[in-house]
C-alpha cells in the first residue's frame, strides 16, 4: 500500500475516533463549564455537592485533591480539570432553562419574589411568604392559594421562564436547599470518610485516628450540633425519634449502627461495614432488618 494511501486511511480513522468520542459525550454533560482551582460561583458548588465535600462555590486546594482523587478512581487523567468527561462520570448535568429560569436556583426566585412583595428577603419561603402571596393573589384577581406559578409572576411584572414556587421551596442555609445542621452533618461526614476502622475510636474523644461504627455516626450528629457526647450502638436504639427522618436515619442494634443523610446527590449510606472502596459512603442500599429505625428530632 502505499505510504500517501496509508497516511490518508490512517487520518480518516483518527477523525473517526474523534467524533466518536464527542458523540459520547452527553450535550447536557458538554454544557458545564471547565473548572479548575481559581474557579469560583454555583458550578463550583454543584462540583463540591456531587463530590460531598464541604460547600463553599471556590475552588481551592482542598477541592483540587478531592477531585484528581475522583479523576483517578474513574481512570481519567488527574488533572484536576473539570471538563465533560468529569462532569459525566460525577453525574451532573447542565440544569435546563425551565429548571433554573432567570433568576438561576429556587432560593434567588424566592428572593426576588420578596423583593417584589416588599417583604423581607431571606430567599426562604415560610409562612410570611404564603401569607403575602396569597394577600397579593387576592388583591389581583387570582386563586389565593400561595402557589406561584406563571400567571401571579406575570402579575407580579415577571417576563419569561420562571419556577413554581410554594411554601417549602427553599429551606435555605446548606446550599441547594438542605438545612444548616445537615449540611454540617455532611462536612464532619466528610472530614473523617476516609479514616480507618478502629475499635473504640471516637469515644474517648472526637479527635482519634479512626472511628469506629458507633463512633462515626456520634462524630457526624456531633458536627451537626446534634449529640454532645459519643454513645455506643446500643445507646442509639431508642435515642432520637422513632422512624425515618426526613433528612437523617439512625438504623442500629447492639452490635453495629450506620445512618444515612439526604445530600444534594441523594440519599446515601455512611457505614464502616461499606468501606470497600475506601470510604464510609455508599450509594448501596442496606437492609434495615433487626435494626431499630430512629432519627433526630426534626430531621
Amino acid at each position: 500500500m502505499p505510504a500517501l494511501e496509508r497516511c490518508v486511511r490512517m487520518r480518516t480513522f483518527l477523525l473517526t475516533l474523534i467524533f466518536v468520542a464527542v458523540l459520547a459525550v452527553p450535550a447536557s454533560a458538554a454544557k458545564m463549564p471547565t473548572l479548575k482551582p481559581g474557579s469560583r460561583g454555583d458550578h463550583v458548588k454543584r462540583l463540591q455537592s456531587a463530590l460531598h465535600i464541604g460547600v463553599d462555590g471556590v475552588y481551592g486546594k482542598g477541592t483540587k485533591a478531592v477531585v484528581k482523587r475522583f479523576q483517578r478512581r474513574h481512570r481519567l487523567t488527574a488533572d484536576g480539570v473539570v471538563g465533560p468527561a468529569t462532569w459525566r462520570k460525577l453525574g451532573v448535568r447542565a440544569p435546563s432553562r425551565q429548571q433554573t429560569g432567570s433568576s438561576g436556583s429556587k432560593s434567588a426566585a424566592v428572593k426576588a419574589l420578596q423583593r417584589r412583595l416588599r417583604i423581607g428577603a431571606d430567599g426562604v419561603f415560610g409562612p410570611g411568604t404564603s401569607a403575602a402571596v396569597r394577600r397579593f393573589q387576592s388583591r389581583n384577581g387570582l386563586t389565593a392559594d400561595g402557589v406561584v406559578g406563571a400567571a401571579t409572576w406575570r402579575a407580579l411584572g415577571f417576563k419569561g421562564n420562571r419556577p413554581v414556587l410554594k411554601r417549602g421551596s427553599s429551606r435555605g442555609g446548606g446550599g441547594g436547599g438542605i438545612p444548616v445542621r445537615v449540611a454540617r452533618a455532611i462536612s464532619a461526614a466528610n472530614r473523617i470518610a476516609r479514616k480507618p476502622y478502629l475499635y473504640g475510636g471516637g469515644h474517648g474523644s472526637f479527635r482519634s485516628s479512626g472511628y469506629d461504627c458507633s463512633g462515626s455516626v456520634s462524630y457526624v450528629l456531633h458536627g451537626a450540633g446534634l449529640l454532645k457526647a459519643a454513645m455506643p450502638s446500643g445507646g442509639f436504639v431508642n435515642w432520637g425519634a422513632p422512624g425515618r427522618g426526613r433528612w437523617i436515619t439512625i438504623y442500629a442494634h447492639g452490635g453495629h449502627m450506620f445512618m444515612t443523610i439526604k445530600t444534594p446527590n441523594g440519599v446515601r449510606r455512611y457505614d464502616t461495614s461499606g468501606m470497600d472502596d475506601g470510604t464510609r459512603w455508599d450509594s448501596r442500599a442496606k437492609s434495615s432488618s433487626g435494626y431499630s429505625v430512629r432519627h433526630p428530632v426534626g430531621f
